[in-house]
C-alpha cells in the first residue's frame, strides 16, 4: 500500500474545539487504529506521520526499547 492509499482510508470523525477557541480535525488511520488531530493548515499525510512518530517515541519511552510488553 502506498502512503496515498493510506491517507485515502483515513476518516475524519469530527472537529475538536478547545477552549481557546481553536480546532482540530479528529482523524482515524484504519490500519493502526490511532486517531489523530490536523491542525490547521497541515496535511493530513503529515498529520499522520506525526502522530505515529509520537506513538513511537512515547512505545521508547514506556518500555526501554520500543517493544510492546504482551502479559
Amino acid at each position: 500500500m502506498t502512503h496515498l492509499q493510506r491517507v485515502q482510508d483515513i476518516t475524519a470523525l469530527g472537529v475538536y474545539v478547545r477552549h481557546r477557541g481553536d480546532s482540530h480535525i479528529l482523524c482515524n488511520d484504519p490500519e493502526t487504529g490511532m486517531t489523530f488531530a490536523v491542525h490547521s493548515g497541515e496535511a493530513i499525510g503529515a498529520a499522520l506521520d506525526r502522530a505515529g512518530a509520537r506513538y513511537q517515541e512515547a512505545m521508547k519511552g514506556s518500555h526501554g526499547d520500543g517493544h510492546r510488553v504482551h502479559r
